[in-house]
């Protein structure tokens, strides 16, 4: 398989799949596992430069291969469409974020806030190859019927359909949502254990779906952790191991990123560093108190990528156990840049999260009861060196990290741009399953005259008799 494997088929061979094919025939067919953190931002694991420890992410990218000119889009549900589908957001039916989709937009094809009928995902093509398909994690892709995993192709699921929600609790984070709606196998899971905690509860349920499944045949697993999206919440025991790390500040933090990721070979040595935007608070002006405030969201914010890793090194300690490590595929990958949010910056937010009980105490921050956050200062240190962050098509917003390691993969670096919507097909490829995938629905009442731009107005519908063109 080699190189071509080795650089997740650089995209071009996802042109040749019948080559690949051939070439993989001596090999049993791979399980795949599909990890996406949520805002990790471009150095934020240690395997990138970071000052977090990732062992268990950090030794997958020693056998197999680093990405360092990989692109998600700015937002996550978007980005979890195409990973899922293999075509543009839009063509799937989620354009932007559900929840913060303009009413203008609303009703379109493009803006539904929801997988459209027809778009198969990756999870059903592989089934249709004789995978086992399961998932827990964010899906925020629809809790209709129609749109949950269970009528996605996952045999088994345990998934949050919001953008975010409590880690520690069965609460929701933003008063946009009166509870966090978790589903399982399609139906509302309406208690969570009192003992949870995010990271752990996804990697128990998934570990439980593995156990209970049919064994000789190969599986696709989808696991969507919450880390390291907010609330940032961590255990005590993950965060104290970040006391003090941080208490030279965000701007410290960058350059720090930028030189260990020069030293790791993912830039050239005189790669630049852009200068934190204007509007970013300056360290030294902020008050002790706030340095001090900071410095532990920042800690928490580690411990919590940290906890991921942890919990991710059961997994595959797991899977070394029931035999089928060996013969696994890992993707590792997030959903776009860090979050640079303020929540506590709105008046009825902060009212908000009095009321139901929420707390920024730095002494319990991170934990059960806590609202923590790192604000757009460390979200540039995050995605170091490059600019802005989440929301934003900067490199900061898009470019985050990617590693896949398994079977057949060489170790290395990819240079090559590669999108998120280039994996669907490269995991149908491996796995013997329909290369192709789903062509971008067309609008039925759509002309079947061609034209060669966008105009203004609702997102046109892309023509597969003429890929530049747009249906009209």
């Amino acid at each position: 398989m080699g190189r071509v494997i080795g650089a997740l088929l650089v995209v071009c061979a996802l042109a040749a799949p019948a080559t690949l094919l051939a070439q993989a025939e001596p090999l049993r067919r791979p399980n795949i596992v599909l990890i996406l953190a949520d805002d990790v931002g471009f150095t934020d694991l240690g395997a990138y430069g970071s000052e977090i420890a990732t062992p268990n992410i950090d030794a997958l990218a020693r056998r197999g291969m680093i990405f360092t000119n990989f692109h998600a889009t700015p937002m996550c549900a978007p980005s979890r469409a195409m990973l899922m589908t293999g075509i543009d957001s839009h063509a799937a039916g989620i354009g932007n974020l559900p929840e913060t989709t303009p009413e203008e937009h609303r009703g379109s094809p493009a803006y539904l806030g929801r997988l459209r009928p027809g778009v198969r995902t990756i999870a059903e093509r592989l089934r249709a190859a004789g995978y086992r398909t399961y998932m827990t994690g964010k899906w925020h892709l629809g809790h209709t019927a129609d749109t949950l995993p269970r009528a996605r192709g996952f045999d088994r699921s345990f998934i949050l359909d919001a953008t975010g929600a409590d880690n520690w609790e069965h609460r929701p984070y933003l008063p946009y949502y009166d509870r966090a709606e978790w589903y399982e196998d399609g139906e509302a899971a309406h208690e969570l254990p009192e003992d949870f905690y995010s990271s752990e509860f996804l990697v128990d349920r998934l570990i439980r779906y593995l156990g209970r499944g049919r064994a000789g045949r190969p599986f696709f697993a989808y696991l969507a952790f919450q880390a390291i999206h907010i609330p940032v919440q961590a255990p005590r025991e993950f965060t104290e191991r970040y006391a003090g790390r941080y208490d030279d500040g965000w701007q410290a933090l960058r350059e720090t990123r930028h030189r260990a990721a020069i030293a790791r070979g993912l830039f050239p040595e005189d790669a630049p560093l852009r200068a934190m935007r204007p509007e970013m608070r300056d360290w030294d002006e902020l008050s002790d108190e706030d340095r001090g405030w900071y410095a532990q969201a920042m800690a928490v914010n580690a411990g919590m990528l940290e906890a991921m890793d942890h919990h991710l090194g059961r997994l595959i300690d797991y899977l070394r156990q029931s035999g089928e490590y060996e013969n696994t595929i890992f993707i590792i990958t997030s959903d776009n840049g860090p979050e640079g949010a303020l929540p506590t910056a709105s008046l009825s937010m902060r009212v908000w999260m009095r009321l139901v009980g929420y707390s920024t105490e730095r002494e319990t921050l991170g934990e059960r009861g806590s609202y923590g956050f790192i604000g757009p200062e460390w979200a540039s240190a995050a995605a170091s060196p490059h600019d802005l962050f989440k929301f934003y098509a900067g490199e900061g917003g898009t470019r985050v990290p990617l590693i896949v390691a398994g079977p057949g993969i060489e170790t290395g670096m990819a240079r090559q741009l590669s999108l998120i919507s280039d994996i669907p097909a490269t995991l149908a490829g491996l796995g013997g399953a329909d290369v192709a995938g789903t062509s971008p629905p067309r609008s039925p009442n759509a002309s079947r005259r061609c034209r060669p731009a966008m105009r203004a107005g609702p997102m046109p519908t892309a023509c597969s008799r003429c890929p530049k063109a747009t249906i009209r």
